[in-house]
């Protein structure tokens, strides 16, 4: 595949309901979420499109980026 854009792929905004089965109040906790993104064309692959060249056949010319978020920590208050 070479460098395209596709418009509308994925979402905008994702939501989501979680429930840790193995949740106990008496334990400190954290979580933190994962994400992927959609694959994109590598910059280097872009670069050579511009320019009429062939991609570089030593890396991959489609990434896909990943990122997470800070740590999500649980203060559970007895009532």
């Amino acid at each position: 595949m070479i460098a395209r854009l596709v418009q509308d792929a994925g979402a905008s905004e994702l939501k989501t309901v979680w429930n840790d089965p193995d949740f106990d109040p008496n334990v400190k906790a954290f979580y933190y979420v994962r994400v992927l993104e959609n694959p994109s064309c590598r910059w280097s692959t872009w670069d050579a499109v511009r320019n009429g060249e062939k991609p570089r056949s030593d890396i991959d010319t489609i990434i896909q980026e990943r990122a997470w978020s800070s740590p999500i920590w649980l203060k559970v208050e007895n009532k």
